[in-house]
């Protein structure tokens, strides 16, 4: 690993990235607060029933991710960490009522990266080459209530030129989700911790994190706006004596219209769209803290397979997805 010097010349450039971030924060809370005074899923009478049975839902996308901050080709040499690429990928969900109140929900969300394994001629280093996270939730529900637990686990890649960073993760935690006939709120609080293949532990591991999501539903249900914003605090370089301390934010947009229902009723696709973001902030030893900026655009499709009828229906019946900590983990390096 090279030393790296912060550029920072003192907190300009920290300041820009947190006010990048609290403006990120400010747009998704007022875009959550707009729709949700304009409009209304259904009507309280309209709504269905908790149980709609069993759902399984596929989707895919692409869209790009770009970086920056005073962390990036911060070392000494020629510069070797990519700063845009574009990303793929897709996942699964399947989601079941059990024993009455309760909910099994198992899902799966892996992507890859492309064009990112040099920089004018010379190997990446540092660079985020994709991941997958999958797991589980069991939670119990009743009347516009579902509080429950979850746990998953999966690997994050990275292109490195010296040493393997590549790491596997595993996260656990609670969540609980109000819903009422304009959307949801919901909170998810738990730990996640990495394990490096090679020893060298260049990611965050050791993170306690929290992650709230808001949705708003429009054209009785057909159409969601949802919002979500993570903070995440433990520690990277933790093979290193003193490791540094490390803290993340996270914020997602999207925007899905599900276009038509399929086969008699019982499929569904819809479209999305999303803006993604995550802040790293680590403090180095010797005093000055380093941060790094990833954004992304995404769009994609989504096909869906049950009694459910809209994407409200679908909410009803499912928990809240898994945090995207893959995602989160491929800013890490860079940022050291």
């Amino acid at each position: 690993m090279f030393m790296k010097t912060s550029s920072r010349g003192g907190s300009q450039s920290g300041l820009k990235a947190a006010l990048f971030h609290s403006v990120s924060v400010v747009a998704v809370g007022i875009g959550l607060a707009v729709a949700s005074t304009s409009a209304k899923a259904a009507d309280p009478a309209e709504l269905p029933t908790r149980d709609l049975g069993a759902v399984f839902e596929a989707n895919a996308w692409g869209g790009y991710l770009w970086r920056g901050g005073d962390a990036i080709n911060s070392s000494a040499g020629p510069p070797n960490e990519i700063e845009d690429f574009p990303l793929a990928g897709g996942g699964v969900m399947f989601a079941a009522p059990v024993l009455n109140d309760w909910l099994v929900q198992l899902e799966f969300d892996g992507e890859g990266a492309f064009d990112n394994d040099s920089v004018n001629g010379v190997p990446a280093n540092d660079t985020y080459s994709g991941g997958y996270t999958g797991g589980g939730h069991f939670a119990f529900t009743r009347n516009n209530l579902l509080a429950g637990a979850f746990l998953g686990g999966g690997e994050t890649f990275f292109h490195e030129t010296t040493t393997d960073h590549d790491v596997t993760q595993w996260i656990a935690g609670g969540q609980a989700r109000l819903l009422n006939e304009r959307g949801s709120v919901a909170l998810q609080m738990g730990y996640f911790d990495t394990h490096a293949d090679s020893g060298n532990m260049e990611t965050l591991s050791d993170a306690f994190f929290v992650r709230a999501v808001g949705q708003v539903f429009f054209n009785n249900g057909q159409t969601m706006l949802e919002g979500s914003v993570a903070y995440a605090d433990g520690t990277q370089d933790e093979d290193d004596t003193p490791s540094n301390p490390t803290d993340m934010w996270a914020w997602e947009v999207i925007l899905e219209h599900q276009l038509a229902m399929l086969s008699g009723g019982n499929t569904a696709a819809s479209v999305f769209v999303s803006y993604e973001g995550v802040q790293v902030n680590e403090d180095s030893t010797g005093g000055g803290t380093d941060s790094l900026v990833d954004q992304g655009i995404y769009a994609g499709l989504k096909f869906r397979f049950g009694a459910q009828q809209n994407l409200y229906e679908r909410e009803m019946s499912t928990a809240p997805g898994l945090p995207k900590v893959h995602r989160w983990l491929g800013a890490v390096p860079a940022v050291d």
